[in-house]
């Protein structure tokens, strides 16, 4: 009974409204469910990105020797001339 007087309703709103208005209705709803879209791809892609990363990170190296230093690591860098 409610989904019939909720359609009744529905019909009657549309009735009041201008074919001009619906259409701009409908064109915000498409234009929500395309955004909507487009974040749960890109959430998909984003977590592959991730775990694609988190792959390649290999384990953690153990720390053999700690020294501090100051300046470039030596062998690690071009010669610059």
């Amino acid at each position: 009974m409610a989904r019939a007087m909720g359609r009744r309703g529905g019909r009657a709103r549309a009735n009041r409204l201008s074919p001009e208005r619906r259409r701009q209705i409908a064109s915000l709803g498409g234009q929500a469910r395309q955004r909507s879209l487009l974040a749960a791809r890109r959430l998909v892609e984003n977590l592959l990105y991730a775990a694609a990363v988190a792959q390649l990170q290999g384990e953690a190296r153990e720390v053999l020797r700690m020294k501090t230093f100051a300046g470039p690591l030596p062998g690690l860098y071009e010669r610059r001339s």
